[in-house]
């Protein structure tokens, strides 16, 4: 584990194929569905179109410049550039993306379940609220369209009938957001024929985001709204 954490750290294009051999492995996505992408110096690296993401390797990925144009001419990235590079755009508090398609988070989105109430400690310390994105027509500029109006206030979106986009400040807290992301959809998921579920206090939020600013994460912008 330690050499995987510190590859993640420091080899942006095996850390890439790595996370996508996790996310397959974990069930997170299927055959060739799924993205990723690190920013870069030059713009950003994104895993490849119409590729199984158990076959990903480092040397498939493909680089791109800030306005999503690829820099190697042989590779053709994935359909869903544009929401990868509307991300890097406007936050620049952002290192990584993952877009999957788990399978409680895919439920919620489809049943219209709402991940906006802080419901358990991990979901406001390590994400903050998740907004429903409306559906847009996958690999197409609507996913950048409608995604546009949320992508400042908030680190994780469902996306509807479509998965799931994470983001994080490396790869790393992507994937970890990404997990506890997954966890917190199950348990809504499974109360949500339950009534009465109350929501964390904002006393409590606020005695848990001070003790996760010491633990240096990065909190919701939202939740910090929420909060005032």
């Amino acid at each position: 584990m330690t050499e995987l954490l510190r590859r993640w750290k420091t080899e942006d294009k095996a850390a890439m194929a790595d996370v996508c051999h996790r996310l397959y492995d974990r069930g997170y996505l299927v055959a060739t569905s799924g993205n990723v992408s690190i920013r870069t110096d030059e713009g950003f690296l994104i895993t490849p179109a119409m590729t199984r993401k158990d076959l990903v390797k480092p040397d498939s990925i493909v680089p791109c410049d800030s306005a999503g144009n690829t820099l190697d001419p042989s590779k053709r990235p994935s359909s869903e550039i544009a929401m990868h590079r509307e991300v890097y755009a406007l936050r620049d508090d952002i290192g990584a993306a993952i877009h999957a398609h788990p399978h409680y988070c895919l439920a919620c989105s489809l049943t219209e379940i709402p991940l906006t109430e802080m419901l358990l400690p991990e979901l406001a310390i390590y994400i903050g609220p998740v907004p429903l994105v409306p559906y847009a027509t996958p690999g197409t500029d609507e996913m950048a369209e409608v995604l546009v109006p949320v992508l400042p206030k908030h680190n994780a979106f469902l996306l509807n009938r479509h998965g799931v986009l994470v983001l994080g400040q490396d790869l790393q807290d992507a994937y970890n957001r990404l997990e506890h992301l997954e966890h917190m959809a199950r348990v809504a998921y499974l109360v949500s024929s339950t009534s009465g579920i109350e929501p964390l206090t904002k006393n409590e939020l606020r005695k848990l985001t001070k003790q996760a600013r010491t633990l240096g994460q990065h909190i919701s912008e939202t939740l910090l709204d929420f909060l005032e």
